[in-house]
């Protein structure tokens, strides 16, 4: 992934928030605004160069005046968040830090002494620090109190790496009584907008956009109950082709980085005894994509009685994050998958019996539309 750099000085000017972000105040006042706790410059080592100033959001990113979280937004797909607890953050992490033990003691006393080990391993706790307690979820988030503050630093939009949230979290400790000079709310004012949409995914791209991408399709395209998502169905000589196709109208960045993260959180949560590394080096021969049809088959993932067989039977188990189009970022995920970005909206295709070129070739047509 190509993400655009900028140095810190022309990054703060191009964005105009030139002064806005440049020393702590003169006084020692508690921070309350979460955006106070991180620089640009500072960001831009974690997320690249930045699309929008920081602003503070909802629990779901989007922009709110009064919201608990800062969100630092790069132009590469990638995105940190901060949550400020300015008390009662001593209660919370003690809470947090005892769920390990006691769904652990429960593994124990069930006899499931390796799924107890687990359970200590999925709340980790941290390194020391500048702080009293550090707890950390690995692939997503680090939480970290001094007294009865702390901060949540979430990197699930991220690298998902604990290394670059202990990096930040060195960082803006020390904040908590010297806050930066910045407004997260003015900010949040003229932060962008999430993206308008038609209400039913079925009605983003013509049928006949789609058409042109994937085939004449059998029957008429159908959303599920809330609208979310359009199965696209093709008859072809190998068998019937479904491309389902879901949208995730805000907070899409984040949860594409999520997904694409998912697969390294799961086996470091496991301790890394899922080595889903080795599924992207199986050969490509016809014997290893009929016997990878046949696992998809006896798994349930060919799309039912006369199905085609997928995407991973012609690409194996890959995984490719260099993917070129009209979006952001987008990613075959483990052959199974393809996921985009495109202002902030997330969209996921099933690849269970789709054929791959034709699902980029739609996928293509989707975001070229956002």
């Amino acid at each position: 992934m190509v993400v655009a750099k900028m140095s810190s000085l022309n990054g703060i000017a191009a964005l105009g928030i030139s002064g806005w972000l440049v020393a702590p105040l003169a006084s020692a006042a508690p921070a309350t605004d979460p955006c106070t706790l991180l620089a640009v410059n500072e960001a831009q080592a974690y997320v690249g160069g930045l699309s929008t100033p920081p602003f503070r959001a909802n629990d779901d990113g989007v922009a709110d005046v009064r919201g608990g979280l800062c969100v630092y937004r790069g132009s590469g797909g990638r995105q940190v968040s901060i949550r400020w607890r300015s008390e009662g953050a001593a209660q919370a992490a003690s809470i947090t830090q005892a769920v390990p033990n006691t769904v652990g003691n429960g593994f124990d006393k069930a006899g499931q002494s390796g799924m107890a080990a687990t359970a200590h391993r999925v709340i980790a706790q941290g390194p020391e620090g500048p702080w009293d307690k550090a707890s950390w979820i690995p692939g997503g988030t680090l939480f970290v109190t001094k007294g009865d503050r702390g901060a949540d630093i979430d990197m699930t939009g991220g690298s998902g790496k604990e290394s670059e949230a202990v990096s930040i979290a060195r960082q803006i400790v020390p904040r908590f009584d010297h806050p930066l000079a910045y407004d997260g709310a003015r900010a949040a004012a003229n932060a962008p907008k999430p993206k308008s949409h038609s209400g039913t995914a079925c009605a983003v791209v013509s049928q006949a956009a789609v058409e042109t991408a994937i085939g004449s399709l059998q029957g008429t395209p159908t959303a599920n109950g809330d609208g979310s998502q359009c199965a696209y169905r093709v008859a072809t000589q190998q068998g019937l082709r479904t491309y389902t196709v879901e949208y995730v109208w805000q907070g899409g960045l984040k949860s594409y980085n999520m997904m694409k993260n998912g697969p390294s959180t799961l086996g470091s949560a496991m301790g890394s005894g899922i080595p889903m590394g080795g599924l992207d080096s199986m050969p490509q021969d016809a014997k290893t994509s009929a016997m990878i049809g046949g696992l998809m088959q006896m798994a349930g993932g060919g799309g039912g009685a006369g199905a085609a067989r997928g995407a991973a039977t012609q690409v194996g188990f890959k995984t490719d994050s260099s993917l070129q189009g009209p979006w952001d970022n987008a990613t075959l995920l483990h052959g199974t998958q393809l996921l985009a970005v495109k202002a902030d909206v997330m969209v996921g295709m099933d690849l269970q019996s789709a054929d791959y070129e034709k699902a980029k070739a739609l996928l293509a047509v989707i975001c070229s539309r956002l």
